[in-house]
């Protein structure tokens, strides 16, 4: 026992330690590009080894382009782009303005659950609770069928990165890389879960 140093252990613990928060880190940066509408792809990225996302018909690495211009340039639009069919869906029957919801900094910060279950489900419930059709008499506006049109996509995304989460966490022998992949298909399930309130 005598052998045993302290200081190499806390060492190489703070490392796996390190290593461990930088995984966590990847894993949740996936989750808010899913929840914001990206669609993981069956590729991989030839340097980190992370599946590569599409959105807007671009395709990107989350893990390497995290400090790049490309993932926060993504980020704003789906920020942007979900803002705006928030603010399409939700209006209160009486008035012609729609309410804009608003979005803070740190509530794309939050953790996945935090955010599948604070913003994601609050506007859709609202846009969901009252029909195209009841609003004054007039016929739904395109930019209402383009909101539905995204529900639609998304539902349609997190259910395809679901089942493919599912499937990888299945066929790997690594339970590490299993263990990620039964997060991501459990934040996928919970955004899924969202979107149906």
């Amino acid at each position: 026992m005598s052998d045993f140093d302290k200081e190499k252990e806390r060492q190489r613990l703070r490392e796996k330690y390190e290593r461990d928060e930088q995984k966590r880190d990847s894993t949740q940066r996936m989750s808010e590009l899913l929840l914001k509408g990206a669609t993981m792809t069956n590729k991989h990225c030839p340097q980190c080894g992370d599946p590569l996302f599409r959105y807007n018909g671009q395709e990107f690495c989350p893990s390497c382009q995290a400090e790049g211009q490309q993932a926060s340039a993504a980020d704003a639009d789906a920020a942007s782009a979900a803002e705006e069919v928030a603010t399409e869906v939700v209006s209160d029957g009486k008035s012609t303005a729609p309410r804009p919801v608003e979005r803070s900094e740190h509530a794309e910060s939050e953790t996945p659950a935090q955010t599948a279950e604070g913003s994601a489900s609050a506007p859709p419930q609202q846009g969901r609770t009252q029909q195209p059709g009841q609003q004054s008499g007039q016929q739904p506006t395109q930019r209402q069928r383009t909101g539905d049109a995204s529900l639609s996509a998304a539902r349609e995304s997190l259910v395809e990165t679901l089942t493919w989460a599912a499937n990888e966490a299945a066929k790997t022998d690594d339970p590490h890389r299993a263990k990620e992949y039964l997060a991501a298909a459990r934040e996928a399930a919970k955004a899924l879960a969202a979107l149906d309130r």
